[in-house]
């Protein structure tokens, strides 16, 4: 298999005068960057070089003082794929930016080698890379560099895939709107991530300009009608119809991935991508002393690579809703959520989608609830299965009380427990949020005897942070239906004599910042 750095080739645009480059080969930069290759002329150069004070490899790329200001907040990301920026040094005006090199086949080179990956390998990827980018947005940073090129799809050091820092920049995948050497936002990095799955799905970039119809897509050769109709949101021509956040992407794709997972088959040979690693109690010890030009060993594809694949679909899950928890989940039979791991369990491999720890959570419902709630909620799959049938959001938000005390770790007071204990009122929201999460086509919520539309107003919360929205005015809604009803005498329909408590509406709202 072929292997290269991540910056193989020279790019094709040229520099405009207003970004010179700043370095020069031989230069000693902030008095331990060592200059030793420009390997690109574009928007100020990239180069090549060392990092004195710890000897390794890194690449030096001059930005605007607009541009620092998105890169800044990345110095404090550590997260498993992406390379990390090390340092951001300038004088006021003119900056270099300094990050790791990533070795390895990057997804432009598989792409060329294969034509175009299975769909299920291209979302699995596509969701990693969401997974960063939400990282860097949540830090109130932008990337701007996503293209295939900065992907490093079998990356030497590093879990697969890696996000590089600095690579071709002059092919960066962004908006129609955004001019070659115009400072990068969220909605270039959101557009960049639909851009890779488009690349890896048809094997070529999807037009500068975006799409006009849906149908172009299809004609394009994405084929899949939940994929497409993904796509569409994200890369449409027209401006005011565009997704600009990474949240509705992420959550259609997730949702997507946890019913397509088991519908890939691997067989020996030639893949889009290798099998996930083995748990690091089963894997190998790394070769720490392999020089990075010599190129690792083969790795082999194993017969647990697909049932990898279905535990990579409870990982997906919890990408699923509203920039979910750091967590990844681990699918078990449902009737066995509480048992140990069997020994074939073990084999299965890590599917790191987030990043982050383990937590063993039972069925996809189980594994959606433990994504809508703080992380730490559940130390077992809670007993959820009732929750797509209940219609009554009183009963249906005692029930999820009961289910987070029953679900905590034994002696453990979570941060759920401590929100339910001074929600009140506001418990029914979060029964419909979850509900509307998880349930897509469930039957309306309903009250008896209600006057005042409290039912449609608590769906409209949950639709509301179901779509990434601001929740300020259908919140309002949903109190003004609690005073509406315990004016017309609905005090013991609702089984609450009192009017909603100071804080309330609060700690609703810190459990949405759980979310995001």
């Amino acid at each position: 298999m072929r292997r290269s750095r991540a910056v193989s080739q020279p790019p094709q645009a040229p520099s405009p005068a207003e970004h010179a480059a700043t370095l020069t080969v031989g230069q000693i930069f902030a008095g331990r960057f060592r200059v030793e290759e420009q390997v690109s002329d574009a928007l100020g150069g990239v180069f090549f070089g060392v990092d004195d004070t710890s000897g390794k490899k890194i690449v030096l790329v001059p930005v605007s003082a607009e541009r620092e200001k998105t890169l800044r907040p990345l110095l404090g990301i550590s997260h498993a794929h992406l390379v990390p920026l090390l340092a951001l040094e300038g004088d006021g005006e003119h900056f270099v930016a300094v990050a790791a090199v990533a070795e390895g086949e990057t997804l432009a080179e598989r792409i060329e080698a294969i034509g175009k990956k299975p769909a299920v390998d291209a979302v699995r990827s596509a969701l990693r890379i969401a997974d960063v980018l939400s990282h860097v947005h949540d830090a109130g940073g932008v990337h701007g560099w996503v293209n295939a090129h900065a992907v490093i799809i079998e990356p030497v050091q590093g879990e697969p895939p890696q996000l590089a820092l600095g690579v071709r920049i002059d092919q960066a995948l962004s908006t129609p709107e955004r001019a070659p050497d115009g400072v990068p936002s969220i909605a270039d990095d959101t557009w960049a991530t639909a851009a890779l799955l488009h690349w890896m799905l048809t094997g070529s970039p999807p037009p500068p300009a975006g799409y006009a119809s849906e149908s172009e897509l299809e004609q394009a050769g994405v084929t899949d009608a939940a994929l497409r109709s993904a796509l569409w949101h994200t890369l449409t021509a027209n401006r005011p119809d565009r997704q600009s956040d990474l949240r509705p992407l992420r959550r259609e794709l997730a949702r997507w991935f946890v019913d397509h997972a088991n519908e890939e088959p691997i067989t020996p040979g030639h893949h889009a991508s290798a099998p996930p690693p083995l748990p690091l109690s089963l894997r190998p010890s790394r070769q720490s002393n392999r020089p990075l030009s010599q190129p690792p060993p083969k790795r082999k594809i194993g017969a647990f690579a697909l049932a990898a694949l279905a535990l990579g679909a409870a990982g997906g899950i919890a990408l699923s809703f509203l920039r979910p928890k750091r967590i990844q989940l681990v699918a078990l039979p449902e009737q066995a959520a509480e048992a140990a791991p069997s020994a074939s369990a073990l084999q299965l491999g890590d599917v790191p989608v987030t990043g982050e720890d383990d937590v063993r959570i039972g069925s996809k419902l189980a594994a959606c609830v433990a994504g809508h709630l703080p992380k730490g909620t559940f130390s077992k799959a809670p007993a959820v299965e009732w929750l797509c049938d209940e219609t009554d959001p009183r009963v249906g938000a005692d029930k999820l009380h009961a289910a987070i005390v029953s679900g905590a770790p034994r002696g453990a007071v979570t941060d759920s427990m401590k929100l339910f204990s001074r929600i009140g009122w506001y418990a029914m929201p979060v029964f419909a949020v979850v509900r509307v999460g998880c349930c897509p086509g469930a039957k309306p919520l309903a009250l008896p005897d209600e006057h005042c539309a409290m039912s449609a107003a608590l769906t409209g919360v949950g639709d509301a942070v179901e779509a990434s929205e601001d929740v300020t005015e259908p919140l309002k809604k949903y109190t003004d239906s609690i005073h509406c009803e315990l004016n017309h005498g609905g005090a013991k329909m609702l089984r609450r004599a009192e009017r909603p408590a100071g804080g309330e509406d609060t700690a609703f709202l810190e459990l949405l910042k759980h979310l995001e």
